[in-house]
């Protein structure tokens, strides 16, 4: 019986998904942490590794592709329009099988998404939108032939696109017209836009799924079940390539996630009749349908596509030009202000300046002209003191000495305190998790604590 387990395990192959979503305007991550991850030209070249090692793989993007947000402020519309155009170019290198809209990507409208995907030809899957006179807004589905199955994959959005005349239906109506339009397949998969309470919804109410993919504003990196699917998201940023393989033995629910591998663990330890019962629970379990989940990090360790990368290059270049002809630079701030600076701050705050000088903080400009970024409005906010303060500066050539982290860029503007000695002038205490996670960003910075990181600022 055992033997027989077995070769029905071992003679399925698996349907691999690989997905991400939420990128939200990325071409390239921060350099601030010590291996950014989520450079598109990565993006690129990890699909071409994995398409020579599993031709038969289902390729995917879930939304939120193009914008970081639906409002862009006027002074960074080009440059943001400059980064859309590049994802636009590299879909045609990620040759998606297709991609699913997110809200964020309709920031330059209904016309402008179709604009942005038409190069590439890539197919938007959103069988849950309509136009006005009740036609499909994009494909509803497609059905593919991998690993000997015929696998079904319906695009949910699940919103209603702002700034556009497009109408939304229930997803589980769309579903199930689809479902019934296509007649009997393999396997049936949603590939959304939807938050995980949906998602699960979704998986309770609608029988004979095998999964529903997800993407919001959370991560969901731990797989759900629900009505026997497979409840899970992606990244966020490009910073990891999402991996389903879907292992159909039977029509029923899969088995997988955390649940089989406490199993294995509790197995690999037990001994005697334990050690039999939890064995026979696993062939039971490997005689099912089954699935895997993983993500894999875009880090530095991963090779990228050169031309893409050069695209990335040739947009951070544009960046600067951009500014720099922004009309004749503003003079450099120099002190008029609101703003001291740390060599006025260090003339009464000796010690703390010196322990300062030791710090990250003291080369976070660095950080960003090392890379030619020091003019991007996007960055150096985190990296100066004063930037769009009224009493500070707004123009990224007109840092002059407000380079870096510096005191004010946690105790804010100290110009009348240093004049006084008035501790009531200046912010104190303002040196907690919370506040520091404004630039330490969650989404940029993962591993950023209070226990951790602020001891290497600590002066008090």
């Amino acid at each position: 019986m055992i033997l027989g387990l077995l070769l029905a395990t071992a003679s399925v192959q698996p349907v691999t998904l690989i997905y991400s979503g939420d990128r939200l305007g990325k071409v390239e991550p921060c350099g601030c942490p010590k291996n950014p991850m989520g450079h598109i030209a990565r993006h690129v070249l990890y699909l071409d590794e994995r398409r020579a090692k599993d031709p038969e793989l289902i390729a995917f993007d879930l939304g939120n592709y193009f914008f970081e947000a639906l409002s862009i402020e006027e002074e960074l519309r080009e440059q943001q329009a400059r980064r859309a155009a590049i994802l636009s170019r590299s879909l045609e290198r990620l040759k998606l099988d297709f991609i699913v809209p997110g809200p964020t990507d309709f920031a330059a409208g209904f016309a402008g998404y179709k604009r942005l995907v038409e190069r590439s030809k890539t197919l938007v899957l959103a069988a849950d939108l309509f136009t006005p006179s009740g036609e499909p807004a994009f494909a509803s589905h497609r059905v593919f032939k991998r690993k000997n199955k015929r696998i079904l994959i319906i695009g949910i959005a699940g919103f209603v696109p702002a700034g556009t005349d497009l109408q939304r239906r229930a997803p589980i109506d769309a579903i199930r017209r689809v479902r019934a339009e296509v007649g009997p397949v393999d396997m049936t998969i949603i590939a959304s836009h939807l938050d995980r309470s949906a998602g699960l919804g979704i998986a309770e109410k609608e029988t004979g799924l095998a999964a529903v993919l997800i993407a919001d504003k959370h991560l969901h990196l731990i797989p759900k079940q629900a009505g026997g699917a497979v409840v899970v998201g992606s990244s966020k940023q490009g910073k990891h390539v999402a991996e389903l393989s879907l292992s159909q033995r039977v029509q029923g629910a899969y088995a997988g996630g955390m649940k089989m591998r406490r199993l294995v663990f509790k197995r690999r330890k037990a001994k005697g009749d334990e050690a039999a019962q939890l064995q026979a629970q696993l062939d039971e379990l490997n005689a099912g349908n089954t699935f895997a989940y993983r993500v894999d990090a875009l880090g530095e360790e991963r090779s990228e596509d050169p031309e893409v990368a050069q695209w990335v290059k040739a947009y951070v270049h544009f960046v600067g030009k951009l500014e720099l002809e922004q009309g004749t630079a503003p003079p450099g701030y120099n002190g008029e202000g609101d703003f001291a600076s740390v060599k006025v701050c260090g003339t009464c705050h000796l010690a703390i300046a010196e322990s300062w000088r030791k710090t990250r903080h003291a080369h976070a400009y660095e950080s960003l002209s090392s890379r030619g970024q020091h003019l991007d409005r996007e960055c150096i906010g985190c990296h100066t003191a004063g930037w769009r303060h009224p009493g500070g500066f707004s123009d990224p050539r007109a840092v002059g000495i407000l380079k870096n982290v510096q005191c004010e860029s946690c105790h804010g503007p100290g110009k009348e305190h240093a004049k006084t000695g008035n501790k009531d002038l200046i912010e104190r205490g303002k040196a907690n998790a919370e506040f520091c996670q404004r630039c330490h960003q969650e989404e940029l910075e993962t591993g950023f604590t209070e226990k951790t990181h602020i001891p290497r600022i600590k002066h008090w």
